[in-house]
């Protein structure tokens, strides 16, 4: 006879899916009925999927079976029943369709032809699963399941779409199928949404803002690395709850190119959209985070980074708004503002480059809180191609910077601020101290800048070509390219003003 204890340890060995006893049950051995195991599988499938599927009164399965161990496993094969959570539409040519996975647990899908995929996983191993049609056309996948655990690699992605070109729609949550797993100890294991969808040019529609409901808490490194990148046929605004249930300090390149080159993007980045993500910076953390969203529209909200407190971090806001030529209105003057200590590689690079719509002053305390020995290419590309910016260059702009050069510490800073007017500032780069020629460090900085004027760019009232006359083209090809309207353009070396040595 099967007993209550066997149910339980079946239900748990199959699907990792663990009852709780009846705290009125003393012996855990007494031989089980239909009506038992009935309750045990209910059970179960509200862990699955939230609710019940049985009916004790007249529902199909409340035959009594004999009550032997080849019944039990026979009724808990039937009963349990994973529902879909999440769902792809096919495009109307699909003749095959394939996945990627790499997680642990118990799952299903649906191919939306009449067959059913269960997948029952030990290990986190990636793993790719693909189904044949028979006749090409479209089809509503649907995914479901009990998720057990999650790969550590950092470079390993949960579930991956990625490059599928069959991918029409997606519905419902992905969250709910990966879930975030609570450890019992405080911590919980995540899923890592590393390339779900990119590359999905046929991806239409809006993101769905239940996607990524189930995950909640701390978020790891590269969560949502290359997420949606290059899916331009998505539409419809970003989802301002899409991420609100992350909270806790930043992971090195959690939103690395995330959507990256969505063209399709409308509306305006929500200011919440990172709202309980607070602490110290990683590298790589916003870098390219929308850059190419061309439809994005509006400001960039004030407080869309207020919760980043703490030193730089390598490219922590490398490209994050490249290419966003819908974005209008001012820079925020606080974007940055809990941004505190010394200066990291390519920390600014691009951060605001082909901005075109970007409109007034650049903020004079941008990047106030930035202070030390400048860094490789920490400002390299920061305004370029801000051709909408205007007003004079603020003089305290980088003020915090002191020590001697690095490589491509300013390079192309402002190339192409065609709208930036007045003469550049006296003190603008007044700490960076008299040390050798760097690679690249002023090469193109204010090239094709024709609403700037007066002198070039000074320290001390000393020209920057004659501080380091023996600079090469490497160092500042093209820095005053084409700005003949300076007063001193006769005097300036032909290695400021052109890309290369003349034939």
């Amino acid at each position: 006879m099967v007993n209550v204890e066997y149910i339980h340890l079946l239900i748990e060995q199959k699907w990792g899916i663990t009852v709780p006893y009846n705290p009125a049950l003393q012996n855990v051995k007494v031989a089980a009925n239909m009506k038992y195991l009935l309750t045990a599988v209910d059970r179960a499938n509200k862990i699955l999927n939230g609710d019940a599927i049985t009916d004790y009164g007249n529902g199909e399965y409340a035959t009594l079976y004999a009550a032997d161990t080849v019944a039990a496993i026979d009724a808990t094969d039937r009963l349990v029943k994973i529902e879909p959570k999440f769902w792809i539409t096919t495009t109307g040519d699909t003749s095959r369709f394939e996945f990627t996975m790499s997680a642990r647990g118990t799952f299903m899908v649906d191919w939306g032809d009449g067959t059913k995929k269960r997948i029952v996983r030990a290990d986190t191993e990636s793993v790719t699963y693909s189904h044949e049609y028979s006749v090409a056309g479209e089809y509503k996948i649907g995914f479901g399941g009990l998720v057990t655990g999650y790969n550590e690699d950092t470079q390993s992605a949960t579930i991956r779409f990625s490059g599928n070109k069959n991918t029409a729609k997606i519905e419902g949550s992905l969250g709910r199928v990966f879930s975030t797993i609570d450890n019992g100890d405080g911590t919980v294991s995540q899923p890592r949404f590393y390339e779900t969808f990119y590359g999905n040019s046929n991806l239409k529609g809006s993101i769905p803002g239940t996607l990524f409901d189930g995950i909640y808490g701390q978020p790891i490194q590269h969560m949502f690395r290359l997420t949606f990148q290059n899916c331009s046929g998505l539409s419809g605004s970003i989802p301002e709850n899409l991420f609100a249930g992350l909270e806790g300090t930043p992971k090195a390149g959690m939103f690395w190119s995330t959507f990256n080159n969505c063209s399709g993007l409308t509306g305006s980045i929500p200011e919440n959209l990172f709202a309980k993500i607070e602490g110290v910076p990683q590298y790589y953390s916003f870098l390219w985070t929308f850059s190419g969203c061309a439809g994005l529209t509006g400001k960039i909200p004030g407080k869309l980074f207020a919760g980043m407190k703490g030193a730089p971090a390598m490219g922590m806001f490398n490209g994050t708004f490249s290419g966003c030529t819908g974005l209008s209105g001012s820079i925020p003057a606080d974007l940055f503002v809990g941004i505190k200590g010394r200066p990291a590689n390519n920390m600014f690079n691009a951060v605001f480059n082909n901005c075109a719509g970007l409109t007034g002053s650049i903020p004079e305390n941008l990047f106030a809180g930035v202070v030390g020995a400048p860094a490789n290419g920490m400002f390299s590309y920061a305004f370029a191609g801000c051709a909408g910016l205007t007003g004079e260059i603020p003089e305290k702009l980088f003020n915090g910077i002191q020590g001697v050069p690095a490589a491509n510490m300013f390079a192309s800073t402002f190339s192409d601020c065609s709208g930036l007017t007045g003469q550049i500032p006296e003190k603008l780069f007044a700490g960076i101290t008299s040390g050798p020629a760097a690679e690249g460090m002023f090469a193109a900085t204010f090239r094709l800048c024709w609403g700037l004027t007066g002198a070039s760019a000074r320290i001390n009232g000393v020209p920057l070509y004659q501080i380091w006359p023996d600079a090469t083209y490497d160092d500042v090809a093209a820095c005053y390219l084409s700005m003949y309207q300076l007063t001193d353009w006769a005097d300036i070396p032909i290695e400021w003003k052109l890309y290369q040595p003349e034939e």
